[in-house]
């Protein structure tokens, strides 16, 4: 079979560029919906390109486009954008290298680069294939102002790149496709002169789509004083394509709808040039996942840690950034980040954590990290610290104080625990803390909501310095303030 030119089909491109210019990506996941196993499979999905060029993250072009498979990697995948860029719907061929049977696999999709150029290519596709299979016939004839050509039918889809034609005089002739239902001109453009007896192309703007089992007809217009070739043959690109029969028209217009037939032979000859894909039913499907940049996120802010019965609730202001995933949680019984446990996880926009299994009584140091949903995620440093110490707080008895109190501590002084109770006479939220000789706030006991009732706690104090501390209940509008020493 005779091509156009020699085509190397590129499955993979190797381009020597560091994925940190492109600063998005899409992470894509194709499913193969067969029990075979597809090796460079095409697989054609849709991209909403227009919210990506409007927010500034793509070039209009969609020149920086990428495709790779595996994140950071600087080894692209062959892909062909088919067109309607900065669309909700922009249509993208992928060259996918492997998906197992029944089987998933994950691509992610970069742009975000304003110097890089198009690699988009048709070669991802088998091709390009001639659909006259480049028959030669030698008869010649001078016929002005007709249409010469055949009706043929594609038996897969095909993707129509090149319009030719072979002439015995070198001029410029209009070679035009026609829809055979509708009569329709789908294509139409002035292949140049050339050279006479062989067959020349020229590309068309905009490659398009063939349907499997339609028919239409490609004719080579002929004007004042053209020749054209002629012979008995029904050659045709029979594994892409079914011959139909020569159509023709006299004395008209390249727009002209040929309806004369003659079967067997190819008057013209005009050609087309076209890719082809591999086929797979049911086709693969993918799903687009949520974009994300390359930035590290910031660093939580506004951490506090609010201590209850052997737990703290953790809260921090949210993260801004668009691509946010998670945060991670962290505690320690020192204030060291660099030591600290991770705890556990809580998933953007939310912003709570529950620390369990806490010692009450110990006091706990806590931080927590953001990250986004990059491929390799970035994360985040340390938040600022927040600490508190586990406390269980004990219900006395069952009478109702007729007022909020807060009672002297017990023993005083204290190595290293020591009893604390006060009263509420309705249910409040309350808090209590403790303060050093400077008036420095050193630990939150307790910062709560509470029905009415007395209750006491214990104090453990191992993580204090020997000194005068205070500590003050706020409830309400009630507050007390009270001395204790701690000794070790």
């Amino acid at each position: 079979m005779k091509h156009l030119f020699t085509v190397l089909i590129v499955f993979i491109l190797a381009i020597s560029i560091s994925n940190a210019q492109f600063k998005y990506e899409n992470p894509v996941w194709i499913k193969n919906n067969t029990s075979t196993a597809l090796t460079n499979v095409q697989v054609g999905i849709k991209v909403n390109t227009q919210t990506l060029i409007s927010a500034g993250w793509m070039q209009a072009t969609g020149n920086d486009i990428r495709f790779v498979t595996t994140c950071n990697s600087t080894t692209f995948l062959g892909h062909w954008l088919e067109g309607y860029i900065n669309t909700d719907s922009t249509k993208i061929w992928v060259n996918v290298p492997a998906i197992g049977a029944n089987d998933s696999t994950l691509i992610f999709m970069y742009y975000g680069n304003g110097t890089a150029t198009s690699i988009s290519t048709l070669s991802i596709f088998y091709g390009p294939l001639s659909a006259t299979d480049s028959v030669v016939v030698t008869g010649t004839n001078t016929v002005a102002s007709c249409q010469r050509g055949f009706r043929f039918t594609p038996t897969q889809d095909i993707l129509v790149a090149y319009f030719g034609k072979r002439i015995p005089n070198a001029t410029q002739r209009y070679v035009t496709l026609f829809d055979f239902t509708s009569q329709a001109i789908l294509a139409q453009i002035q292949v140049d002169a050339g050279t006479i007896g062989v067959y020349n192309y020229n590309a068309l703007t905009s490659p398009f789509w063939l349907n499997s089992g339609q028919q239409y007809i490609i004719e080579l217009f002929n004007g004042s004083s053209d020749m054209y070739y002629y012979g008995t043959s029904s050659q045709i690109n029979s594994a892409y394509l079914t011959y139909g029969d020569i159509r023709y028209a006299n004395s008209c217009t390249q727009n002209t709808f040929p309806t004369t037939t003659l079967a067997g032979y190819h008057y013209g000859t005009p050609d087309f040039m076209f890719y082809a894909k591999q086929n797979v039913s049911p086709a693969p499907t993918y799903r687009v996942l949520a974009p994300a940049d390359t930035v590290t996120p910031a660093t939580p802010v506004n951490l506090t840690a609010t201590p209850g019965n052997g737990n703290a609730l953790l809260k921090w202001s949210k993260n801004s950034e668009f691509d946010m995933y998670q945060y991670g949680c962290y505690r320690n019984t020192t204030n060291s980040p660099t030591t600290a446990t991770y705890i556990g996880t809580a998933y953007h926009p939310d912003t709570t954590f529950t620390a369990n299994g806490l010692t009450n009584g110990v006091t706990y140091y806590f931080w927590v990290k953001a990250i986004d949903r990059y491929c390799v995620s970035r994360i985040s440093g340390f938040s600022l610290v927040a600490s508190c110490t586990a406390v269980n707080i004990s219900s006395i008895g069952n009478e109702i104080p007729d007022n909020y109190y807060l009672s002297q501590n017990y023993p005083n002084p204290f190595n290293p625990s020591t009893t604390i109770k006060f009263g509420l006479k309705k249910q409040t939220n309350f808090s209590l803390n403790v303060y050093d000789a400077l008036g420095r706030q050193v630990r939150t006991i307790v910062k709560s909501n509470q029905p009415a009732g007395n209750y006491e706690f214990i104090l453990n104090g191992q993580d204090l310095a020997s000194g005068i501390y205070f500590y003050k209940l706020e409830a309400g509008d009630f507050t007390s303030l009270k001395k204790m020493v701690f000794i070790k």
